[in-house]
């Protein structure tokens, strides 16, 4: 038999346990904002933080998944076109990009435009320096400002040549080339012979002005010039004498500084003579004293031409400390 009594009697008592509950849980909530921690480690404001992330936290999701989106929809409108771009020009572009490559175009019209002119012969010339002793002689210039020439050359008369000998000429540079001291008989119908030409451009990059930078560093100069000549009736063995005081007046020393001393006479070369001067220093003056055997030999002035590749470090004395 139902007792309907007690069934109303457990109802209320399940009520009354909800209704526990439901204090509870209102109770705990207003609990949640009287948080302190005893310990220390977890402040109340970090506990308020973290309430309110774990309720929005879903909100939060959202929000970023949105912005995710925003952003990619802005990167493509912004990718897109130069997609659209490529695909329509660029495709086409890299195709004649690479059969660019492949292909190399003819210099040969331009060539001549950009290469060194020759180097220009005044002549060549046969001065005695003593009993049957000639010295050969070819005036060379480098008509080119921003080339440097490496060479060999040597003389040839009749069937006969002299060794050959390397040298150089600086950009710009107007100097001899000599052989000294041919012995024999006099030569006739010398030429000179260039061989194994070796050009090299100076980069403007590192030297704008390539004859400037040179006579900076080949400033020589020549003072207190006086010649002598043997006397008629004189006897012994008489020499021509050169006497003249030779100055560096660059910023830079020379560890092997050799020269070719041109004897002029009104203008003209009469004459050649060797000169090396050994740590030549900068600012330094030497004495210079040359003996030339030359019968009837007159000269009015000398000049002097440096032999120097100062474009090669070896060539300058370290400065001093």
């Amino acid at each position: 038999m139902l007792n309907i009594y007690n069934y109303k009697n457990n109802d209320n008592k399940q009520n009354g346990d909800l209704s526990a509950k439901e204090q509870s849980v209102k109770t705990a909530k207003a609990d949640v904002g009287r948080f302190e921690d005893v310990t220390g480690e977890f402040t109340k404001k970090q506990f308020e933080h973290s309430v309110w992330f774990s309720k929005h936290k879903v909100l939060l999701y959202k929000l970023t998944v949105g912005l995710m989106i925003l952003l990619s929809l802005i990167f493509w409108g912004i990718s897109l076109p130069q997609w659209g771009d490529y695909l329509i020009n660029g495709i086409v572009a890299d195709i004649k990009l690479g059969n660019d490559l492949v292909t190399f175009p003819d210099y040969t019209g331009i060539h001549e435009h950009y290469s060194p002119k020759p180097l220009q012969v005044a002549g060549v010339n046969t001065y005695a320096d003593g009993v049957q002793s000639y010295d050969l002689v070819a005036e060379v210039a480098n008509p080119n400002p921003n080339f440097i020439v490496y060479f060999d050359y040597y003389f040839t008369f009749g069937e006969n040549k002299t060794p050959v000998q390397h040298s150089f000429l600086l950009a710009g540079e107007n100097r001899p080339l000599v052989y000294f001291g041919l012995k024999g008989d006099y030569p006739n119908g010398v030429n000179l012979v260039l061989d194994n030409l070796a050009w090299k451009r100076v980069s403007t990059h590192d030297i704008k002005d390539a004859i400037g930078w040179q006579n900076d560093r080949l400033n020589f100069g020549v003072t207190d010039f006086s010649f002598t000549s043997p006397q008629l009736g004189e006897e012994g063995v008489l020499s021509n004498v050169a006497i003249f005081d030779f100055h560096n007046n660059s910023a830079y020393g020379y560890r092997d500084g050799e020269f070719i001393v041109g004897l002029m006479q009104a203008g003209s070369l009469a004459g050649v003579m060797p000169l090396k001067l050994e740590n030549f220093k900068s600012q330094e003056t030497r004495a210079i004293d040359l003996r030339n055997f030359t019968d009837n030999l007159l000269i009015s002035d000398v000049q002097v031409f440096p032999v120097i590749d100062i474009y090669q470090k070896e060539a300058y004395l370290a400065p001093d400390r």
